[in-house]
């Protein structure tokens, strides 16, 4: 399915599912805003391959994610505050440099019903990432924890690259392209399994810190 899209690159990768708050600063992306609210509220989120958000002459990766505006806050010291959803991944079929922000042709990628992943992989990414869920609270002092982890393969996928906040870009964005369902599990196993080992190292040196878990403790 194509559509236009507005373009929004910033320095992250955003995965179907997740949430994230912004600031919109510039003008040309206030007029992205304006035109988005006056349309369906929605616009893409792409990493950026090099260059600078505030370049015009910024490259993306192909792969991106849509997302829809669920609030948008009070102006504050010249910045105005958005919440956004990802919803579903696309690819840059063609570019537009015309207005003031990047706008593009986009394909929607439609997750095939027929692509199923083995039930050895699908255990193997449950694991994965309830054992890198751990390390990340014990090496904030929490020991007992019951993180919500999505049954569903497909969520888990996504999942897996949204709570791995310690990886670099490059990592997830290729976790974010894998076509194939196995492939972006197998992915997300691995970039998991190397966070966990990076953080379990960090905490034998260390010891636990003080910050605050994401998740309730029982």
């Amino acid at each position: 399915m194509l559509r236009t899209l507005p373009l929004f690159p910033l320095d992250m990768v955003m995965f179907p599912g997740a949430v994230a708050s912004l600031q919109i600063f510039e003008p040309r992306y206030r007029e992205m805003l304006r035109d988005c609210m006056a349309a369906d509220r929605r616009f893409g989120i792409v990493l950026i391959k090099s260059g600078t958000d505030t370049s015009k002459s910024v490259e993306t990766f192909a792969i991106g994610t849509s997302v829809l505006i669920t609030e948008i806050g009070a102006p504050r010291r010249g910045a105005i505050p958005i919440s956004v959803s990802g919803e579903q991944r696309f690819k840059i079929v063609e570019e537009n440099r015309v207005r003031p922000y990047l706008t593009a042709e986009v394909e929607l990628i439609e997750e095939d019903p027929s692509d199923m992943a083995s039930d050895e992989i699908i255990l193997a990414a449950h694991d994965s990432t309830l054992r890198y869920l751990g390390t990340v609270l014990a090496s904030q002092g929490v020991f007992k924890a019951d993180p919500d982890i999505p049954a569903n393969p497909r969520k888990l996928a996504h999942y897996m690259g949204m709570i791995a906040t310690t990886a670099a870009n490059p990592e997830l964005q290729r976790l974010l392209e894998a076509e194939r369902l196995s492939d972006r599990l197998q992915a997300g196993i691995a970039l998991l399994e190397q966070e966990a080992d990076s953080l379990q190292s960090s905490f034998m040196r260390t010891g636990p810190g003080s910050e605050r878990s994401l998740f309730s403790t029982n």
